[in-house]
C-alpha cells in the first residue's frame, strides 16, 4: 500500500488549529476529516446535507477510534456549493464562531454530471466545482491561512483547452458534454489556486490530484461510459487508489510547514507535479477570479 492520509499525522499535534473540508462526510473528505481529527484539529465539516453531516459524527463516536474532544468536530450548518445563498449562510456561520481557519480544503466536487444549472443559472459541474468554492475561499480568505483545491489530471482531459467563459451559463442539452465540463472545472480549480496564492500575501495555495479513487464521484456517469473507460485504460483501473490512499496528498499538503510547500504548485502522489500549458495560463487565472468576483459579488461581505 502507498502513503496513506493517515502516515502523515502520526506523530503530530493539530490542537487549537481549525481546519474546514467541503465535502467533509464522505469518500476522500471523510478520510481527510478524520486525519485531521486523530491529529487533535478542530474539524468544520461541511456538507449538503444535515443528517448525513449527523450520522458521519455518531460513526466516529460509534467507532472509538478517535478521542473526540468537546467541539472538536462542528456539523452545526450545511453547505451546498451549488447555491450561492447557502454559501452565504454558510461563511456567516463560520464567521460568528471561528477567528482563523488554518486550512480550507475544497474537497468536495461532482463529476459527470447530466446537464443542468445550479440555482444561480451556471453549468453545473463548473458552478459547484469553481464558483461556489470561490465564493466561500474569497470569503473566508481574511481569515485563512491555506487553501487547497481538489483538482484532477482530467483537467487534461480533451487536449487540455483554455477556460470557455461563455460555457459557464450555456447548457445545451443537445450537445453537452459532460467530460469537457469537468475538464473545465478542474482546470478552473487550478488557475484560482495559482491566483489566491499569487494575489493574497497571507495566503498559501495549491491544487492536488487524488489520483483515481475508488469512491462514489463516478455515480452520474453511465455504465457504457465506464465500461469504456476500463478498456482504454486498464492500468489505471488496475492501480486505483483506496480512500486513505488518495486523501494522502491533500491532507499532507494540509498540514506541512508553510517553508516544506510550494506555494501555487500542483500536487500528484503528495510531491509537486507539471500541469497543463492551460493550467499555467496566469492571464486566465485573473480573468477567472474576476469572472468569478463579479458574478458572485451580491453574496460577498
Amino acid at each position: 500500500m502507498k502513503q496513506t492520509a493517515y502516515d502523515f499525522i502520526k506523530n503530530v499535534d493539530l490542537s487549537g488549529k481549525v481546519y474546514l473540508v467541503t465535502g467533509a462526510y464522505s469518500g476522500l473528505g471523510a478520510i481527510t476529516t478524520k486525519a485531521l481529527l486523530k491529529a487533535n484539529a478542530t474539524v468544520i465539516v461541511a456538507g449538503r446535507n444535515a443528517d448525513s453531516q449527523k450520522e458521519f459524527l455518531k460513526s466516529i463516536q460509534s467507532q472509538g477510534e478517535i478521542n473526540l474532544k468537546d467541539n472538536q468536530i462542528d456539523v452545526g450548518c450545511t453547505l451546498d456549493l451549488s447555491n450561492l445563498a447557502s454559501v452565504r449562510r454558510f461563511v456567516t456561520y463560520v464567521k460568528e464562531k471561528y477567528s482563523k481557519i488554518e486550512c480550507l480544503v475544497n474537497n468536495a466536487g461532482v463529476m459527470f454530471t447530466p446537464p443542468g444549472k445550479t440555482n444561480d443559472g451556471f453549468e453545473i459541474q463548473f458552478g459547484t466545482n469553481v464558483i461556489g468554492h470561490f465564493l466561500l475561499a474569497k470569503s473566508l480568505v481574511d481569515i485563512t491561512s491555506r487553501q487547497v483545491w481538489l483538482s484532477s489530471k482530467a483537467h487534461t482531459r480533451l487536449g487540455a483547452p483554455r477556460i470557455d467563459f461563455d460555457a459557464i451559463t450555456e447548457v445545451d442539452e443537445s450537445n453537452y458534454n459532460t467530460i469537457l465540463r469537468y475538464q473545465q472545472s478542474k482546470l478552473g480549480n487550478i488557475l484560482l489556486a495559482k491566483y489566491f496564492n499569487e494575489h493574497y500575501s497571507n495566503i498559501v495555495s495549491v491544487a492536488v490530484h487524488p489520483g483515481i479513487v475508488k469512491t462514489n464521484l463516478g455515480r452520474h456517469m453511465p455504465l457504457s461510459k465506464k465500461l469504456l473507460f476500463m478498456v482504454k485504460h486498464p492500468l489505471a483501473i488496475f492501480s486505483m487508489k483506496e480512500p486513505e490512499e488518495g486523501a494522502a496528498t491533500q491532507v499532507m499538503v494540509s498540514i506541512i510547514p508553510d517553508s516544506q510547500l510550494s506555494g501555487g504548485a500542483y500536487y500528484e502522489d503528495c510531491m509537486v507535479s507539471v500541469e497543463s500549458e492551460s493550467a499555467r495560463n496566469m492571464e486566465d487565472a485573473k480573468n477567472l477570479f474576476e469572472y468569478c468576483n463579479q458574478v458572485t459579488r451580491k453574496y460577498q461581505d
